[in-house]
């Protein structure tokens, strides 16, 4: 083994035992470890272990959970001390009080479709051709034109602002039972034996499509701002959000999914409730 090979696995065994013992310790300590020169030890601090070591204050550092993906000598090699990388990442915590949740309930039969027809508002050209079915003049008391902006700019503005709310969607499974018919007794039920019975009570799995928006904080300056570029306050921003969720989200759904009795939306967040579309006799 080279000497620069001793240096890094004896970087990798402080680093393995400060983490199981969880300990702090000092730069000097770690380089007095590993017997790195100090330009050598520079190099290694500011490139390969940055991710893995995360300062305490006073001098200290501790060891991050990131290790855990590197804990043995071979990972720690081939995958730390070989490569300039960041393996830790700095967050900063955004809050949002206000948010609108939407929730579609609906049989797993439609998720195939319902995935694709969603999937396609990821793309510009889809999104245009829904806004462009709009009524104009809904569109514009919905979104106004700002002054002198032409048409190209003005449905650019649109989509831009679409693309910074929708971002994605996620599906989950839930299995459930209900009643197909009018209440009866047990014995009405099993006439005509158990599948007379399995026709009274269906067991049916329901896929659930989320949405998530995060709608901007309130403040006093823009309480009283109408929806242009200027920052919207949070209930004209969820406003607006549920406008265009209708518009392109709903009337996607309900033309994929319009042969079932019942289509289920649930809204929760800034306001709690339960849309339901039901099929005309």
């Amino acid at each position: 083994m080279s000497a620069e090979s001793e240096n890094q696995k004896k970087a990798f065994e402080f680093i393995q035992a400060k983490f199981n013992r969880q300990e702090l310790f000092t730069a000097e300590e770690f380089q007095t470890a590993t017997g790195y020169s100090d330009v050598s030890f520079r190099t290694y601090l500011s490139k390969q272990f940055r991710g893995l070591l995360i300062p305490t204050g006073e001098g200290h550092f501790r060891i991050s959970t990131v290790f855990r993906q590197f804990s043995t000598w071979k990972k720690f090699k081939d995958k730390v001390v070989t490569q300039n990388r960041n393996l830790g990442r700095s967050y900063k915590q955004i809050l949002f009080e206000n948010v609108v949740i939407f929730e579609f309930y609906m049989p797993l039969r439609n998720e195939e479709y319902l995935r694709q027809t969603l999937d396609s508002l990821f793309y510009k050209d889809s999104v245009l051709f829904r806004l462009k079915l709009i009524k104009p003049s809904d569109l514009h008391a919905a979104f106004p034109k700002n002054t002198g902006e032409d048409e190209a700019n003005y449905f650019e503005r649109i989509c831009q602002y679409i693309s910074e709310i929708f971002v994605g969607y996620s599906v989950n499974h839930v299995n459930g039972r209900y009643k197909a018919t009018d209440i009866k007794t047990m014995q009405e039920a099993f006439r005509g034996g158990a599948a007379s019975a399995e026709r009274y009570l269906v067991d049916e799995t329901t896929a659930v499509v989320r949405f998530i928006f995060p709608c901007k904080a309130e403040t006093e300056e823009t309480q009283n701002t109408l929806i242009t570029n200027e920052t919207p306050s949070a209930e004209q921003e969820a406003n607006l959000i549920r406008w265009f969720f209708r518009q392109l989200f709903v009337q996607s759904i309900l033309e994929v999914v319009n042969a079932e009795d019942e289509i289920w939306l649930l809204e929760t967040g800034m306001r709690n409730r339960l849309h339901i579309w039901r099929a005309k006799d």
